[in-house]
């Protein structure tokens, strides 16, 4: 009988949970993006005027904002890319996301967050009468 007492539980502090509020849908996935942009790179100055874009098409707006968020963390730290404006443009199921921004060094980042993944963890997008407030959890 295996016993229960050779181990203990860690408190972990693993994660950042985010809120945004925008007056669309639109503009609350654009002010997400600029907050994993703010998290990852810290202070970085960013000002270029390069542009990049992407196309994620998906019925479930939840899975859509996950799927952007994610090909965002892809595309700071694996392009090296730094976001300084974005938009997102949703036309029935299809979000087109446009960035504004400039390639980095990773040595520029002296306070920027390590961010593993975007969860569904209290993943929530929802409609109020003035905004949509959408709220996720980063694993850091």
């Amino acid at each position: 009988m295996p016993s229960f007492k050779d181990y203990e539980i860690i408190e972990h502090t693993a994660d950042i949970g985010i809120r945004v509020k925008g007056k669309t849908l639109s503009l609350s996935m654009e002010k997400a993006i600029l907050a994993i942009s703010d998290l990852m790179l810290g202070e970085i100055e960013i000002k270029g005027k390069e542009k990049m874009e992407f196309i994620i098409r998906e019925d479930d707006a939840e899975i859509a904002l996950v799927s952007i968020l994610e090909e965002i963390l892809y595309i700071i730290e694996h392009k090296q890319f730094a976001i300084s404006k974005c938009s997102v443009e949703i036309i029935n199921n299809e979000y087109r996301v446009h960035l504004i921004g400039n390639k980095y060094k990773p040595y520029e980042i002296v306070d920027g967050v390590e961010v593993k993944a975007v969860t569904y963890h209290q993943l929530r997008l929802e409609e109020t009468p003035d905004y949509w407030i959408i709220n996720f959890i980063l694993d850091v």
